[in-house]
């Protein structure tokens, strides 16, 4: 038997604890990259790719989610003279990956505007868009230590903000929506990546995804892990060359999704 190690044995060793619930014999060797593992299932071989689940594979994300960060920094320094000594400003961009260079203008002017006019009350907040990026403005009391007179975050989002809405409520169904979209994204990356690098390797093939995303926001002591990655492949119809999708948690579960 291979001497996998670190994830590659983790997958490796929960596939074979997996299938022998339902098979007499099953083992693994080590595969040529591609693919990571030959499992060997009651005398059938199955080529395995393992890969992990993780955020960062999502670069696109991160370098607009950057450009939107820098731009708050920016704004603090050029617009933090023109605010009251006891206000602060936060803001939440929602961008649906546009880029910040396509509304960083507009949306300067737009709130030095605010800020000139004497429209911005503590507690206050303003919902509203500029081309295909939502934005939501609050308006804190400046903490004692604070540094920063404005300061913010992003996230993606593909919804209309509903002006109604309170901030907290906002920020938490933006957070579920976010999960499910960037595990979806991150999934089909995956299969689109392994699909290329595994074009040419001997049938039938699996792909093995080892999840580092989602861990961070369970505890597994729930099934909700489960039935995020079962909403999820609901809506993923294509499985590009493999004919079997498997997802391996920490706990030592694994979820099969066939073609």
């Amino acid at each position: 038997m291979a001497e996998l190690k670190g994830i590659e044995k983790f997958v490796a060793e929960s596939l074979q604890t997996f299938y022998f619930k339902s098979s007499k014999e099953v083992s693994f060797d080590e595969g040529d990259d591609p693919p990571d593992i030959i499992l060997n299932i009651d005398n059938k071989k199955i080529s395995v790719e393992i890969t992990e689940l993780d955020q960062n594979v999502l670069k696109n994300r991160r370098t607009i989610s950057n450009g939107y960060l820098n731009f708050i920094n920016n704004l603090d320094k050029e617009l933090k003279n023109l605010i009251d000594n006891d206000q602060k400003i936060l803001i939440i961009f929602y961008h649906n990956y546009t880029k910040v260079s396509k509304i960083n203008r507009k949306f300067k002017k737009y709130l030095k505007k605010l800020i000139e006019q004497r429209k911005l009350e503590i507690n206050s907040k303003i919902d509203d868009s500029i081309g295909n990026v939502n934005f939501q403005i609050k308006i804190l009391k400046m903490p004692k230590e604070g540094r920063l007179k404005i300061a913010g975050a992003t996230m993606p989002y593909s919804g209309k903000i509903t002006k109604s809405r309170s901030m907290t409520t906002t920020i938490s169904q933006i957070s579920d929506s976010d999960l499910s979209l960037q595990t979806n994204r991150i999934i089909i990356n995956r299969i689109q990546d392994k699909t290329i690098k595994c074009k040419d390797i001997e049938k039938p093939i699996w792909l093995a995804l080892y999840d580092s995303y989602y861990k961070k926001f369970t505890n597994f002591d729930s099934k909700e892990h489960i039935e995020h990655y079962q909403d999820n492949f609901k809506d993923i119809k294509d499985f590009g060359i493999f004919e079997k999708i498997l997802v391996i948690f920490d706990n030592g579960d694994v979820l099969e999704f066939n073609t």
